[in-house]
């Protein structure tokens, strides 16, 4: 039963219905001058160019075959420097007894807004993220990773919100980059903080931002093998936010019928996703956090499986930033097997 309530269907309407209950919290807090949102003149945005793709449009893609880029009409600063900031396991950063918007992870709720922040401990220097999220490795690549990338150095240790600092990636990425990333097991007072700010709307991708995280991650490019096929399943796979389901089974056996490489994302390590570079020149895969890793490769074409109970447009914009200009969109969730297949067929047996 609760496979089934983990489903994307019943999880958007419940991400909607909780951040509606925190709002008022919110709300309330911000008159008591206990919380200091990001003001409309900070988050509002505007349209830039858009970006093509084939194929499906996803139900919240609109009716064309784009998706505007969208920008804040108020650049941010990539950094902030914060006398006593205080931090918490939450992610709510304090000043002055009032939590601000800007200099923690994510909206607060109740938990947060409610939470002890009375610093057990002071560090002298440390950097702190502003992020929106703190659920996935696809929250860990954009909003943390790529915010950090983006500064000319980093000079003391990164404080992360425990629910982010325990992840196996997090600590995987630690050693890749040769950043000290600090768990916040209790509220802690950063004498002069660095808040990293999120300049780019979270999910709109620019070239810049990826080649920054390449070089972060200490990416040397591949070129694939042409013709070389490489599709990411999410079979079998537990997801960290909400369930998708799609036909993995039917889609590994058309690509290894087409002698390409399958990856079940779910039992794949970092060294495998590195050594399948060779293979990546049309890059496949099902909605989700692992389509990131397509960092360490040079792909021509991409092709994502979506739902249209779950969809956003960020590995469209990701991709564009690696410099893919053929990206392809295919529903699983319109038609039948047989739908999917034929799709995905007409798709490959494009020229590129």
């Amino acid at each position: 039963m609760n496979a089934i309530f983990r489903h994307a269907k019943f999880q958007v309407p419940l991400v909607q219905m909780r951040d509606r209950i925190s709002s008022v919290w919110r709300g309330a807090s911000s008159l008591l001058k206990l919380y200091q949102p990001l003001s409309e003149e900070e988050n509002a945005v505007e349209q830039h160019g858009a970006v093509p793709f084939k194929g499906d449009i996803p139900r919240k893609a609109g009716d064309a075959h784009h998706q505007f880029r969208l920008v804040y009409k108020q650049p941010r600063p990539a950094a902030e420097k914060v006398e006593n900031l205080i931090v918490t396991p939450e992610g709510a950063g304090w000043k002055d007894g009032r939590l601000f918007e800007k200099y923690s992870a994510g909206k607060p709720g109740l938990r947060m807004l409610a939470g002890a922040h009375a610093p057990v401990r002071e560090v002298d220097e440390g950097y702190f993220i502003q992020s929106e999220h703190t659920d996935t490795f696809g929250d860990w690549t954009s909003e943390y990773l790529s915010p950090l990338s983006l500064l000319p150095e980093i000079s003391a240790p990164v404080f992360l919100p425990r629910s982010m600092a325990k992840k196996a990636y997090v600590r995987r990425d630690a050693e890749r980059t040769g950043l000290q990333f600090v768990d916040i097991d209790a509220p802690i007072r950063i004498r002069n903080a660095t808040v990293v700010r999120l300049q780019r709307y979270i999910r709109y991708w620019r070239a810049k931002d990826v080649m920054a995280l390449r070089k972060l991650l200490n990416v040397e490019p591949v070129t694939p093998q042409s013709g070389s096929l490489l599709y990411l399943s999410r079979y079998g796979e537990t997801s960290e936010v909400a369930t998708r389901t799609h036909p993995n089974l039917m889609i590994e056996e058309v690509i290894k019928e087409r002698g390409g490489v399958v990856l079940r994302t779910g039992e794949t390590r970092l060294e495998d996703y590195l050594n399948a570079a060779r293979y990546a020149e049309t890059i496949l895969y099902d909605h989700g956090s692992a389509a990131y890793n397509m960092i360490y490769w040079s792909p021509k074409r991409a092709v994502e499986f979506v739902s249209d109970a779950w969809w956003m447009n960020s590995f469209l914009f990701f991709a564009e930033g690696l410099g893919v200009h053929d990206y392809n969109i295919i529903c699983t969730d319109r038609g039948g097997l047989d739908s999917v297949r034929d799709r995905l067929n007409a798709v490959l047996d494009a020229p590129l």
